[in-house]
């Protein structure tokens, strides 16, 4: 007697491609824009733009972007001469800038302004040196009207480098129309 195998058919899979958003093998059904895109609907000047990669968005109320931190950034140079770290600053606004982009896609359209309204409790826990992969993870803990309120916090590996709780104060104008 003879015993014939059935081969079931695998479900064929799909190559991985890398998605808009700079994270690879993360299939994702809408187009995100690229960053040049996003900070040009927000009014802001590309060449200040201190985010790398968008990893993450998890139904738009948290985001994590990551920045890779080189010797050769226009901030190290003078900041400090033969010991340049990230200045304190800048690490919040890469913050803000992670919540810009978390902001951006919560509408599809129109114009959007957004003003920083209030930074609360910020908090430097350790440097960012030349060579650290910066991770910026970004929460909105309220909305209020037209005051949206995050909470961010920059890490280095496991160690959290900074953290700060701010207000983002947003006005948005709806412009066309759909059929």
């Amino acid at each position: 007697m003879r015993y014939f195998r059935f081969r079931k058919e695998r479900p064929r899979l799909k190559r991985k491609e890398e998605s808009p958003i700079g994270n690879p093998g993360i299939e994702t059904k809408r187009k995100f824009p690229a960053l040049e895109e996003i900070f040009h609907r927000l009014g802001y000047p590309y060449s200040t733009v201190l985010l790398d990669r968008i990893g993450e968005i998890e139904g738009g109320e948290s985001l994590r972007a990551t920045k890779m931190v080189s010797a050769n950034e226009f901030f190290l140079a003078g900041h400090f001469p033969n010991e340049p770290i990230m200045p304190g600053v800048l690490t919040l606004e890469g913050m803000i800038q992670s919540a810009l982009v978390l902001i951006h896609e919560s509408f599809a359209r129109g114009i959007l302004k957004v003003f920083l309204q209030r930074v609360d409790r910020v908090r430097f826990k350790r440097a960012i040196l030349p060579g650290d992969r910066l991770e910026f993870f970004v929460k909105v803990t309220a909305q209020e009207e037209k005051i949206w309120k995050f909470h961010g916090r920059a890490q280095v590996g496991e160690e959290t480098a900074a953290e700060a709780d701010f207000h983002i104060q947003l006005d948005f104008r709806e412009v066309g129309f759909e059929i």
